[in-house]
């Protein structure tokens, strides 16, 4: 449950939609994900043991190998052996629409926009998963 809760929330970063984007030094550089802070947060959130454990069997091997990059206009997803790159441009309320998402086949993505979002909230990232509520939350490297 928890497991495909973090990977629909993943899911975002391969999402198209529309608009201009530019450089923007809240979110330039490389994220990876923060395996404490997502932990407290669904500890917070009233995730029971047994899940919290679940989770933190499942995020540390995730945390080597998931990273997000900001370079202007340009946003990289690397899950494991998949890269995804996007244009992107700010929404409201500080949500990151990523746009124009092509995989490392050069192949459109088609994952739901009303599922998930990406959202900058307290100077980090935060993959919510709108169903669960439930967030992997990114610190800047």
């Amino acid at each position: 449950m928890y497991r495909s809760a973090m990977f629909a929330a993943l899911g975002l970063a391969l999402l198209a939609s529309t608009g201009p984007a530019s450089a923007d030094q809240r979110v330039e550089g490389r994220w990876s994900l923060d395996v404490e802070a997502t932990v407290a947060a669904a500890r917070e959130s009233g995730v029971p043991p047994e899940g919290i454990a679940q989770m933190q069997q499942e995020l540390a091997p995730m945390a080597k190998g998931f990273f997000m990059t900001f370079k202007g206009k340009r946003l990289e997803v690397v899950a494991g052996p998949d890269t995804t790159n996007c244009d992107w441009t700010w929404g409201k309320y500080d949500i990151v629409l990523p746009s124009k998402c092509l995989d490392q086949t050069g192949k459109p993505n088609d994952l739901d926009p009303e599922r998930e979002a990406i959202a900058m909230v307290d100077g980090r990232l935060h993959l919510l998963d709108k169903p669960s509520k439930l967030s992997l939350i990114l610190q800047r490297q």
